[in-house]
């Protein structure tokens, strides 16, 4: 008698779908610096979000480098009115993407995205720096510093080299320098010229670590730091940092800063909250070489605002409101508007976790069919965590069911039986496969 019962689930995905698992992230959070890469945002698909990705560019890298923009904001503001929920948009994957590509060869490409010549595109050289604060150690904008230098000197893609190792390459090539103590006396001779408002005296360790050919000395350094130094002097080290990056060229700075409303949350005392938002203030604002340096993009979404808002206003900041004059410095991420996009975002993931050697048509994402495509799309709410989570959710429960395909019955079924309603945004199902 033969054995009818189902093969396990991941077998299933391996046999029958080609598959090496489900390609989907669980938890659809991107986990900077990680190795899976369907947590690490690596994944990330510009066309998804492709206009506010000009935006970013035209608003915040041309705005940075020739505009004097000084703070950028990067909302997202919920799917129906009311809704003060405004995460899982991709803004932290937006901005580690945006990273990647100004690092690579500092803004040039970016700025030729833009419509500048070749000339014009290597006139101002930038690099890029992610950090952001978080509820359980990153409270302070000084350990938001820090964590953006530790990017720096740590973070690459794949094998490639950090940002730290680009820079000493460059400057390197600018003096004709190879001594790492003599690049350092360099670098030093650049906090002696400054003129204005100082935090004192650099870190001369991190400075000579940063200077070392071998890349390891300076993560070496930075790993070392204890937890009350990296909280203390973080704004110390990011002076260091941009003192080096300048000796190598570099005119700006661009510092993505994520999660601002764990900052400003409800959990941090007023008091606390006031103090560091005064402290954007006084280290981005007004210190050397901050001040002529650093551009800061923080983002911000209804609760964050509300909660943060009087602190900004008192401390002269400029305003982050969705205004039509604030539409310079300010970039909104829309929620997903049909199951085009749906499609965008999860074709690098099944094309990721497709085996080596099996070719998948373009206008598919098998074992999905465009109407279960469009099904997901309905009954998502439209934020792209919530759309990898769903479909990392359905693949796992088709498989374990042994299907040959997922259709949009599959989808509804399963959704409407396990109280995922549908979400009625009046929004048609349709897919055009046509779009990238």
């Amino acid at each position: 008698m033969s054995d009818t019962s189902p093969v396990p689930a991941v077998v299933w995905m391996k046999r029958e779908w080609k598959l090496r698992g489900n390609p989907f992230p669980a938890t659809g959070m991107a986990v900077s610096g990680g190795s899976n890469a369907r947590e690490n945002g690596t994944l990330y698909e510009p066309a998804v979000h492709a206009d506010q990705l000009r935006q970013v560019v035209d608003k915040f890298v041309l705005g940075m480098s020739y505009g004097g923009l000084k703070f950028g904001y990067l909302w997202s503001d919920g799917v129906v009115a009311g809704d003060s929920d405004s995460r899982g948009f991709g803004k932290t994957v937006l901005m580690h993407h945006m990273a990647g590509w100004i690092n690579k060869d500092f803004g040039k490409e970016v700025c030729l995205s833009a419509g500048l010549d070749e000339e014009d595109a290597e006139e101002v050289p930038i690099c890029c720096l992610v950090t952001g604060f978080d509820t359980s150690q990153i409270r302070t904008l000084s350990a938001a510093l820090f964590v953006a230098v530790d990017y720096a000197v740590k973070s690459r893609v794949g094998n490639g080299p950090t940002l730290a190792s680009r820079l000493r390459e460059r400057l390197v090539h600018r003096t004709g320098i190879t001594d790492a103590r003599k690049l350092a006396d360099v670098v030093a001779q650049g906090h002696r010229s400054l003129r204005g408002r100082t935090l004192g005296p650099p870190d001369e360790k991190l400075i000579a670590a940063l200077c070392e050919s071998d890349p390891a000395a300076a993560e070496e350094y930075m790993t070392r730091l204890t937890p009350t130094s990296r909280s203390r002097n973080g704004a110390v080290h990011m002076a260091t940092f941009l003192l080096f990056a300048a000796a190598a060229g570099i005119q700006h700075v661009l510092v993505f800063c994520d999660q601002l409303e764990d900052l400003a949350s409800t959990t941090t005392a007023k008091a606390k909250r006031d103090l560091e938002v005064e402290r954007f203030r006084d280290v981005i604002v007004e210190t050397l070489p901050m001040a002529d340096m650093v551009t800061m993009v923080v983002t911000m979404h209804p609760r964050a605002a509300i909660t943060i808002g009087t602190a900004w206003d008192l401390a002269d900041l400029p305003s982050f409101a969705l205004t039509e004059q604030n539409q310079a410095s300010t970039v909104r991420l829309s929620a997903l508007r049909d199951p085009s996009q749906v499609a965008q975002l999860l074709r690098p993931y099944v094309n990721a976790a497709t085996k080596d050697g099996v070719a998948r048509p373009d206008d598919e994402l098998f074992p999905f069919t465009k109407e279960a495509v469009g099904s997901l799309f309905t009954r998502s709410n439209r934020k792209p965590r919530d759309v990898l989570r769903k479909a990392h959710t359905i693949l796992e429960a088709a498989a374990a069911r042994n299907l040959e395909r997922i259709d949009a019955e599959d989808v509804i079924g399963f959704f409407d039986a396990t109280g995922h309603l549908p979400v009625s945004f009046g929004l048609s199902s349709d897919i055009d496969w046509s779009r990238g």
